[in-house]
C-alpha cells in the first residue's frame, strides 16, 4: 500500500467557515481574490449575475398546473 503523500497546500475545502458576518466576510473575500486573479472573470461575473437573476425571476414566475408538485418527475414509474 502507498502511504498518502503529504503535500503541504492550502485547500480551500478544509477550511471551516460558518455562516453569518464571518462567512459573509469570507465569502465576499475570496471572490474579490478571484476577480483580481483572473482578468477574464471580471466581465464574466456581471454577465453571470445578470443571467442567474434573469433566471431566478423566471423560476420564481413560473406557473405549475399544481401548486407544490415536484418540478423533476421520476424516470421510471
Amino acid at each position: 500500500m502507498a502511504e498518502e503523500i503529504h503535500n503541504p497546500q492550502i485547500n480551500i475545502s478544509k477550511i471551516a467557515v460558518g455562516g453569518g458576518i464571518a462567512g459573509a466576510f469570507f465569502a465576499a473575500v475570496s471572490m474579490l481574490l478571484f476577480l483580481m486573479g483572473i482578468p477574464l472573470v471580471r466581465y464574466m461575473f456581471p454577465a453571470a449575475l445578470l443571467l442567474g437573476g434573469g433566471i431566478a425571476l423566471v423560476l420564481h414566475f413560473a406557473r405549475h398546473k399544481t401548486t407544490g408538485a415536484p418540478w423533476i418527475l421520476p424516470g421510471a414509474k
